[in-house]
């Protein structure tokens, strides 16, 4: 439905590209993630497999992309196809070598994974009943689709702080997801004109909220404006230092709503004044059609119907309904999705769409042929025969396969759904309850917008042993997720049946399960999780020290790295680390071939070092230098005496007679980089010839020998050579101990001056 980038064709070469020099071990591991996660290709805990993040917007996937997709992953012996909480699909186990193979055939059927990882714009949410329900108040995913489009057209897409969520909601009466996203719109029609309510900051990762409101109405042709001026002001004010603080909440947090509502209004206004930003929905044609065969009958008109009852929901439209395909974890083989794709490309385009809740939504279907579809998932072996709560518990993939997992959460639904089964419950009276478990603290189940959330986490007595916090919605259905209290993995599914029962046990005085939780669920959950309590020791009970699923007894030491942080800090770093090491070697070298080689990669790691906080990523060494003195140089963050320095190297001229110009350009380098603010703004160096003095203030009164010396040289290391450090020591042994030491590294002590029960030490580097 979205329209692919004009450069994706160019985009995958490069990759490709990267892809081999990574192989051939031309290209560092650093360098490498940050030019893959962008493009939705993340490592998997499986060393040198990945993972390929498919964009569907609003979960939209025609049955001949389905088909494409799950033929290339046939050919290429993937073993599954994985549907994800933001309605895309993804591919795993794919060796580097199988990348380009697997873009290029779903570049050709209009999909891509461009922005399916890193600081991007993500994949937009669009409410799974959007186009077929009466609740809305109009369908809004052709809005999705074109903001989709015109969005990942922009270069400055892929070069946010941080990842940028959209979602797309139902009505004022259904907000759902746009108000915990980045970016929220939510339809209403004031006076004939269709627009949308407008939140911003959503979040329900770290330190989770509610969105602000942005807007209380924008008419539909300004919606691209208000995607553009968010994004440039997240752009231009989020933190990129810390990605722990990067995303929009965090300004809000820092500088509270009124001060953070201010700061966006210029980037509206600019934006209101440019015409090329009016937009115009797309007219999206339905395509629906009928099958040129008779529908068949069920055999079993019992089980048909309980299926219907539990699985089928009658659209909007006279005689066409929707069917809810549970997957189990959202996972599903090749050969399963090909014959899905067959079965629905009888129905049109229009018929697919991914959930929320890693199921597929079969739409449009006409009544008469509900029993075929019935027949095929029965075929296909889908369960059609449980309760819809046994097949709408939803997971993360945990340990099993993310390199932050740390509890299996796959395992611990299962495990549920088992103990729910055994528990002989009448399950169907919990239709409408989400359970969601992540199997970290972060958010991929979304567990804080669910009415039962669970987060895995790392819990102790003698040693640890794999435990959850419990989440729940007390407060309304569309309020956040409260945490209420933890309790062990293995004992987290007879949690769940002793809730259930509590609820069954006085549920005439309830509107629903989630009444129950409003009104005594916090009571009640308490009540349960200490009941639990405490966890018996290794020797009484080892079980509740393997996870669900787990052959070994519970562990994170192998827990990874944030794929996500890819880029920024880990280039940075690798540059440096070059700079270091490349230093290092020319003293411990006389060969003149090698020291030429090593002060080109020092030259070159300084030039390419702080690029990418520009959004810049050179492809060649010539476009590197070139950047650098465009960036850098012309712009005054550096100076321009080194100008015919960037020529040499970039001319591959020979190096050795600027030795020591290479060695200052570096240090101003690293020296501007320790100036970057959380907005990555440089401080520029003073011109030739100022007075070059800065002071730096440290208090390490309270700070005991020989600590304070130890933070004296940290603080020192943060400054140019001759610039002032002061530091505030105690009275004793600091003030006695401390200039002695700094002067025995090298330094001048300028004055040493009493203040009440302190010390002023002013230290020259």
């Amino acid at each position: 439905m979205y329209k692919l980038p004009d450069n994706l064709t160019e985009d995958i070469n490069y990759i490709d590209s990267q892809v081999r020099q990574y192989q051939r071990g031309e290209l560092e591991e650093a360098r490498f993630k940050a030019v893959r996660v962008p493009m939705g290709i993340y490592e998997q805990r499986k060393n040198g497999t990945y993972m390929l993040r498919v964009r569907c917007t609003g979960g939209y996937i025609s049955p001949g992309q389905l088909l494409a997709l799950a033929e290339t992953a046939r050919k290429e012996k993937i073993p599954f196809l994985h549907i994800t909480t933001r309605q895309e699909i993804q591919l795993h186990y794919i060796r580097p070598d199988q990348i380009k193979p697997t873009l290029l055939p779903l570049q050709a059927a209009g999909l891509g994974t461009k922005g399916g990882g890193g600081n991007t714009i993500r994949n937009i949410l669009v409410d799974i009943e959007a186009g077929i329900t009466a609740e809305e108040t109009f369908d809004p995913t052709p809005y999705a689709a074109d903001l989709t489009t015109f969005l990942i057209a922009q270069n400055d897409s892929f070069t946010l702080p941080r990842k940028l969520k959209i979602a797309f909601a139902l009505s004022e009466e259904r907000p759902g997801y746009a108000l915990v996203n980045d970016l929220g719109f939510i339809p209403r029609i004031v006076e004939g004109v269709r627009g949308f309510k407008v939140y911003i900051g959503g979040s329900v990762a770290s330190k989770p909220t509610k969105g602000w409101l942005l807007f209380d109405f924008i008419p539909e042709q300004d919606l691209y404006r208000v995607a553009v001026s968010v994004k440039r002001f997240f752009s231009e004010n989020g933190n990129r230092k810390n990605r722990h603080k990067a995303r929009i909440r965090h300004i809000f947090y820092q500088a509270g709503e009124e001060e953070t509502l201010k700061r966006f209004r210029p980037y509206y206004e600019a934006a209101k004044k440019d015409p090329l930003l009016n937009y115009t929905p797309s007219i999206y044609p339905s395509g629906l059609t009928r099958p040129d065969h008779l529908p068949v009958h069920p055999d079993n008109p019992e089980a048909f119907s309980r299926w219907k009852e539990r699985y089928v929901t009658a659209q909007k439209q006279e005689g066409l309904y929707a069917v809810l395909i549970p997957f189990l974890h959202g996972n599903a083989s090749p050969d399963i999705f090909l014959e899905l794709a067959r079965f629905g490309a009888r129905f049109g385009n229009d018929v697919f769409r991914f959930t929320t809740r890693q199921h597929l939504q079969l739409r449009n279907i006409p009544e008469e042929w509900l029993p075929d579809v019935w027949l095929l998932l029965r075929t296909l072996e889908f369960d059609t025969d449980q309760p819809l709560l046994i097949n709408n518990i939803i997971s993360c993939t945990g340990a099993d396969t993310c390199r932050l997992g740390i509890c299996f959460s796959k395992g611990a639904a299962k495990a549920i759904r088992q103990q729910l089964l055994r528990s002989a419950l009448p399950l169907d009276e919990f239709r409408d309850i989400r359970i969601n478990i992540s199997g970290c603290s972060n958010s991929c189940a979304q567990q804080i917008w669910a009415g039962l959330g669970f987060s895995g986490r790392v819990a102790r007595n003698e040693r640890m042993y794999p435990a959850y916090t419990v989440y729940g919605q007390i407060n309304g259905e569309q309020e956040l997720g409260v945490s209420l209290g933890t309790i062990a993995a293995r004992d987290l599914p007879h949690f769940c049946e002793q809730l259930f029962r509590n609820y069954l046990a006085g549920k005439d005085k309830y509107s629903s399960f989630k009444g129950f939780i409003q009104q005594e669920g916090k009571g009640k959950i308490k009540e349960i999780l200490d009941s639990f309590q405490p966890v018996p020791s290794f020797t009484e009970d080892k079980n509740y020290y393997f996870d669900w699923g787990a052959e070994e007894i519970f562990s994170v030491t192998d827990r990874g790295k944030a794929e996500c942080s890819a880029g920024l800090f880990d280039m940075i770093d690798l540059d440096r680390q070059i700079i270091e090491k490349s230093r290092k070697a020319l003293t411990e070298t006389t060969d003149s071939r090698k020291q030429e080689l090593l002060l080109a990669d020092i030259l070159y790691s300084a030039a390419r070092m702080l690029l990418i906080t520009k959004g810049a990523e050179p492809r060649t060494t010539e476009e590197t230098f070139d950047l650098f003195l465009h960036h850098f140089i012309e712009e005054g963050l550096i100076h321009r005496t080194y100008i015919p320095l960037i020529r040499t190297g970039k001319d591959r001229e020979t190096l050795s007679p600027r030795q020591e110009e290479i060695f200052s350009l570096a240090e101003d380098v690293i020296a501007l980089y320790k100036t970057m603010d959380d907005s990555l703004v440089f401080t520029p160096p003073p011109s030739k010839g100022e007075n070059q003095e800065g002071l730096l203030v440290k208090d390490f009164r309270g700070v005991g020998c020989p600590m304070n010396f130890v933070k004296t040289k940290l603080a020192l290391a943060t400054i140019p050579q001759g610039n002032l450090l002061e530091i505030w020591i105690d009275d004793g042994a600091p003030i006695e101990n401390v200039p002695g030491s700094v002067r025995n590294e090298g330094h001048e002590i300028i004055s040493t001056t009493q203040e009440q029960d302190y010390w002023k030490v002013l230290i020259r580097k």
